[in-house]
């Protein structure tokens, strides 16, 4: 394979090479590749190679690297000048001669006094060159002191060969691999878990099966992936040449994996004093140990960690794992994530709870969910804890997970504690409550959600607070077949159980009360200054984007995974409205491979739905949307209904359905877009009198909208249009105004209908464009050809293809543009039309594609 990252270590071997006599030295660290380089140099200069090696026996014969390398009978009898004499003459044949010794630490006292008596008298075509490893010989002076031998006209030459940079171990694992380029995440953890050795790298990716899988698989991979057996051996060979207590502070470095002061490495490893000093010494001057930071000390890479590790006997193993629970829990603030790795390694199940428990707390604390998740669950697996303990954890689990985003594994542990007990007690009805939130807010399973939180209700009588929560998340109306005066009931009961005075409370259970009672309001067209993301998407659908672009900015602030995918699936949607284009679709995408939460996918469905009808891409359209109608037949209802209104305008679906929801949950505020796609002069009576008092902008535009349609009033939609666009909805007005200028072609005046054509054009929604003109047509109206490039139809335009391919090759956005001398938004313009042709959501899925 192709030699990686060396290009100024060859230049100057190959420079050295040529000068001769002369004598090169050539210094690195065990696997770092020095007998790489010096093989590649021999691939290219022509002369007579002798190659020998020093090994770490105590019984090698005296002189037998340089008898190995010479391959003939060398005089071993007479003084030791007669000898060393007799190498010098062989060495002097005819022709360039280069001899090489490797792995000079290991060199017994005569070979090196042979390399000093040859050094001093180099024949004339001689070159010799040593390699060593500074950090594993106690010769390095003598070894170094070679190169003032050298004869006047003779070059002594050193070269160091230091581990590869990130960008030459990328290079080197994606040869070993068989792809042109590295995920940026795998490339980090490959140098973090093999220093940049190349010997490690090699050793690490030998297996063929990390050749298959993506970035991801392959990390988890690397990681479950024992020690090489090479880096095994070579580390075992260099524990070996240590004292005991040097040996167990290395051990104790191993056990601790992490950067640690030099005293609680001593206290694991019970050694100290002087021996300290000394064991800390050594292992720096060997190349055992790192500093990253100062007085804090650990194993070079995360592999030798590994391989020092697994020689570790298991009994031995529990003693030092003790002793580093016992050394961390000394320190303050101590670290009870580690404590409590530490406690379980070592046996000590007990304090594994306790730390356990308390480091989950304060991840939660810090915002970390995903470690506290961790935490958690690996504590419902053990056997010894109550079931009381169990649902108390279980409990915990599933709203540290709520803020995850990955609930799978958490549902599972929390309904397989449920299924132990078959009792009810507050204990349970805790459970079922956050069982209950997490499936009907999160997972996508509104009436199993609600089927927990009833339970629940009925199990906490002797926990108020938490049965109000319960309740006022059953009374939120956009979710659940309730009628809302139901839900209303629901609401009073949890306000009772708080108090009336909920807005004032600071309890966990007291805000969520409090948060859903302003999603009551909103639900109903009633303004609430309350915070949240809920709250933020509900002003979206009552049309006070500004207000709730205001509300997603303060969520942004503390996001965690989950409220970052929501908060990015309602920006989407306020840009689809104002008409903010410029790379929606690649936002779309890059938010939908970040979620697998079946809301969060919906809306984002919702949005790339519509904005492929607008452009003309009627199958893909419709196939989002009827996903959306699939993933909420049970809520949130005002996304089914914005879908199932999109739908209506090409395609037959029934509203009477959903229309008489919205009449049931009294959801007039939410509905404008579904009451516009079928108005009756009753339907828009029951839609002005139910939007007459509430706070609902969109729905008093919608109202404007729909009276004109009826009327059929060149005014009203005017008005309309001029309502959409106060609210910053400049898609919605361009409907009203496509609307009034059918109305205004009727009557011979087609005017109007020929400039939103336009407007539609310059905006992309080229399907909308096309449907203007085709009525224009229809009415006898010439329209003018667009001239313009040439149309590829469902084929990639060959820039296209271009942005695809690098796109496909990792480069972001910005790189893309800087290549091809592109604008970053033209980049993500033929990006997205790519994606859309080729019928994928994510540029991660764009290089099966473009193989051909």
């Amino acid at each position: 394979m192709k030699l990686v990252g060396r290009q100024h270590e060859l230049r100057a071997l190959r420079n050295a090479v040529r000068a001769v006599p002369g004598l090169v030295l050539v210094v690195g660290e065990a696997g770092v590749g020095k007998s790489r380089l010096v093989a590649e140099v021999q691939g290219s200069h022509a002369a007579r190679w002798l190659w020998g090696q020093c090994r770490p026996v105590e019984d090698q014969a005296p002189l037998a690297p340089v008898m190995e390398a010479i391959g003939e009978p060398v005089l071993r009898s007479g003084t030791r000048h007669a000898v060393f004499s007799s190498v010098v003459e062989q060495l002097s044949g005819p022709g360039p001669t280069v001899l090489v010794v490797e792995d000079l630490q290991w060199a017994d006292s005569g070979t090196l006094q042979l390399l000093r008596f040859l050094a001093g008298r180099l024949p004339r075509e001689l070159v010799l060159i040593g390699t060593y490893r500074q950090e594993d010989t106690q010769h390095s002076a003598e070894i170094t002191a070679l190169a003032g031998c050298v004869p006047a006209g003779a070059r002594a030459t050193e070269v160091r060969v230091r581990p590869l940079e990130p960008p030459a171990v990328q290079e080197l694992a994606a040869g070993l691999l068989g792809v042109k380029s590295l995920p940026p995440a795998l490339a980090d953890e490959l140098v973090k878990r093999t220093g940049g050795l190349p010997f490690v790298i090699e050793e690490l990716l030998r297996d063929e099966t990390l050749c298959r899988g993506d970035g991801r698989a392959l990390i988890r991979a690397l990681a479950d992936k024992p020690a090489p057996v090479g880096l095994r051996a070579s580390l075992s060979i260099r524990l070996q040449r240590l004292p005991d207590f040097c040996r167990e502070v290395v051990r104790a470095a191993a056990v601790l994996d992490a950067p640690m002061s030099e005293a609680i490495l001593g206290a694991v490893a019970e050694v100290s004093g002087s021996q300290l000093t000394t064991a800390m010494d050594t292992g720096l001057a060997r190349g055992l140990f790192g500093e990253p930071k100062p007085g804090l000390y650990d194993l070079r890479h995360a592999l030798a960690r590994r391989a020092i590790y697994e020689t570790i006997p298991p009994d031995e193993l529990r003693r030092l794992h003790r002793r580093a629970a016992g050394a961390l829990a000394a320190v303050e603030p101590p670290d009870h994530a580690e404590i409590a790795t530490h406690s379980r390694l070592g046996g000590a199940l007990g304090d594994w709870m306790i730390h356990s428990e308390l480091a989950a707390e304060h991840a939660v604390r810090r915002g970390d969910h995903a470690a506290a998740v961790g935490q958690l669950t690996e504590m419902l697996r053990s056997e010894a804890l109550t079931w009381g303990d169990r649902a108390r954890l279980a409990v915990k689990l599933g709203q540290a997970a709520s803020s995850t985003g990955q609930l799978d594994d958490a549902l599972a542990a929390m309904r397989s504690v449920l299924a132990d007990s078959t009792v009810a007690s507050a204990g349970r009805g805790r459970l079922r409550l956050a069982l209950g939130l997490l499936l009907q807010e999160q997972a996508g399973s509104v009436c199993a959600g609600r089927k927990e939180l009833a339970a629940a209700v009925s199990e906490l009588g002797s926990d108020p607070e938490s049965a109000a929560w319960a309740l006022s998340a059953l009374a939120v109306p956009t979710l659940g077949p309730e009628a809302v005066g139901e839900q209303g009931d629901f609401l009073e009961r949890a306000l009772l159980l708080v108090g009336e005075y909920a807005e004032d409370s600071e309890g966990e259970a007291q805000l969520a009360v409090r948060r859903n009672q302003a999603r009551f309001r909103l639900a109903l067209g009633e303004i609430d200054e309350a915070d949240g993301v809920e709250v933020a998407s509900l002003l979206a659908w009552l049309g006070h984007d500004r207000r709730s672009t205001a509300l997603l900015d303060r969520a942004a602030e503390t996001e965690t995974a989950f409220t970052r995918t929501a908060i990015a699936a309602i920006r989407a949607r306020l840009d689809f409205t104002a008409g903010n284009w410029t790379g929606l679709a690649d936002r779309l995408a890059r938010a939908r491979a970040e979620t697998n939460l079946p809301f969060v996918r919906a809306e984002l469905d919702l949005v790339d739905g519509r904005l492929r009808l607008a452009q003309g891409d009627l199958a893909g359209g419709k196939q989002l949307l009827e996903s959306v109608l699939a993933a909420t037949t049970h809520g949130p209802w005002p996304l089914h209904a914005a879908a199932l209104a999109a739908l209506h305008r090409h395609t037959d679906v029934a509203l009477d359905e959903c229309i008489a929801l919205v009449h049931r949950k009294d959801g007039w505020s939410w509905a404008g877009d579904l009451i516009i796609c079928a108005p009756t002069h009753e339907l828009v009576a029951k839609f002005a009198s139910g939007v007459s008092d509430r706070d609902a902008p969109a729905a008093t535009a919608a109202l404007c909208l729909a009276r004109a349609v009826v009327e059929q009033s060149v005014d009203l939609f005017t008005t309309a249009a001029e309502q959409y666009r106060a609210i910053g909805r400049h898609y919605d007005e361009c409907i009203a105004l496509e609307a009034r200028g059918l109305l205004l072609l009727a009557n011979g005046q087609p005017a109007d209908l020929i400039s939103i054509a336009n407007v539609y054009e310059a905006m992309s929604a080229r399907g909308d464009a096309r449907r203007c003109r085709e009525a224009l047509r229809n009415a006898g109206v010439p329209i003018t050809p667009k001239r313009g490039r040439r149309g590829y139809g469902n084929a990639l335009s060959p820039r296209e293809l271009e942005v695809a391919r690098l796109a496909a090759e990792g480069l972001s956005n910005t790189r893309i543009a800087a290549t091809l001398t592109l604008s970053v938004s033209t980049v993500e313009d033929h990006l997205s039309h790519a994606m859309r042709k080729l019928e994928i959501h994510s540029r991660h899925d764009l290089a099966p594609h473009l193989t051909h």
